[in-house]
């Protein structure tokens, strides 16, 4: 479970570094636990499977967005070729964003989230689902749940959840 409080992007700028992740999304300051292993070890994967592959595009693994709405760290992020710098920060939503779902997350954050990086111009967002080995990805209008095998074309790459994924173990 994450902690809350409310602060203004002024103030989420003047603190102090934290120990743990933190996220700033319509004033309500989230303080996130450390990742699983299991979460970790899935989010390395894609970003290693993503950054293997020539697109063109930079690759990243929890870094943080500037949006109008606050401040998300999504767990890896393609960023869009042109994309604005400001004050060492990433202005806007990035191209294509992915959240692995860690069993500590409210279900009603990670839908918050999902439509603020659509909103702000993320052309789609990864949700991966470890506990039923599946992904959803979403659109602006549309999503699909994928059990297997991904075909993202906006990056011309094959995504195969099995390889991502763990088995359960019992």
């Amino acid at each position: 479970m994450s902690s809350t409080t409310q602060v203004t992007w002024e103030q989420f700028l003047e603190m102090e570094e934290c120990e743990q992740k933190q996220e700033l999304l319509d004033g309500e300051l989230i303080t996130l636990p450390p990742a699983r292993l299991n979460h970790a070890d899935i989010a390395l994967k894609i970003f290693r499977l993503l950054e293997s592959v020539p697109h063109g595009k930079r690759v990243w693994h929890e870094v943080g967005y500037r949006l109008r709405r606050g401040w998300l760290i999504p767990d890896v992020s393609v960023s869009w070729p042109d994309q604005p710098v400001v004050d060492g920060y990433i202005q806007r939503a990035p191209m294509i964003a992915v959240e692995v779902v860690s069993p500590t997350n409210r279900p009603s954050y990670i839908d918050k989230k999902t439509a603020v990086y659509l909103e702000e111009g993320a052309a789609e967002v990864w949700v991966v689902y470890p506990e039923n080995s599946s992904m959803t990805v979403l659109r602006k209008g549309n999503w699909e749940r994928v059990t297997e095998t991904y075909t993202c074309s906006l990056l011309n790459l094959s995504l195969d959840l099995r390889t991502i994924i763990p088995p359960q173990q019992s």
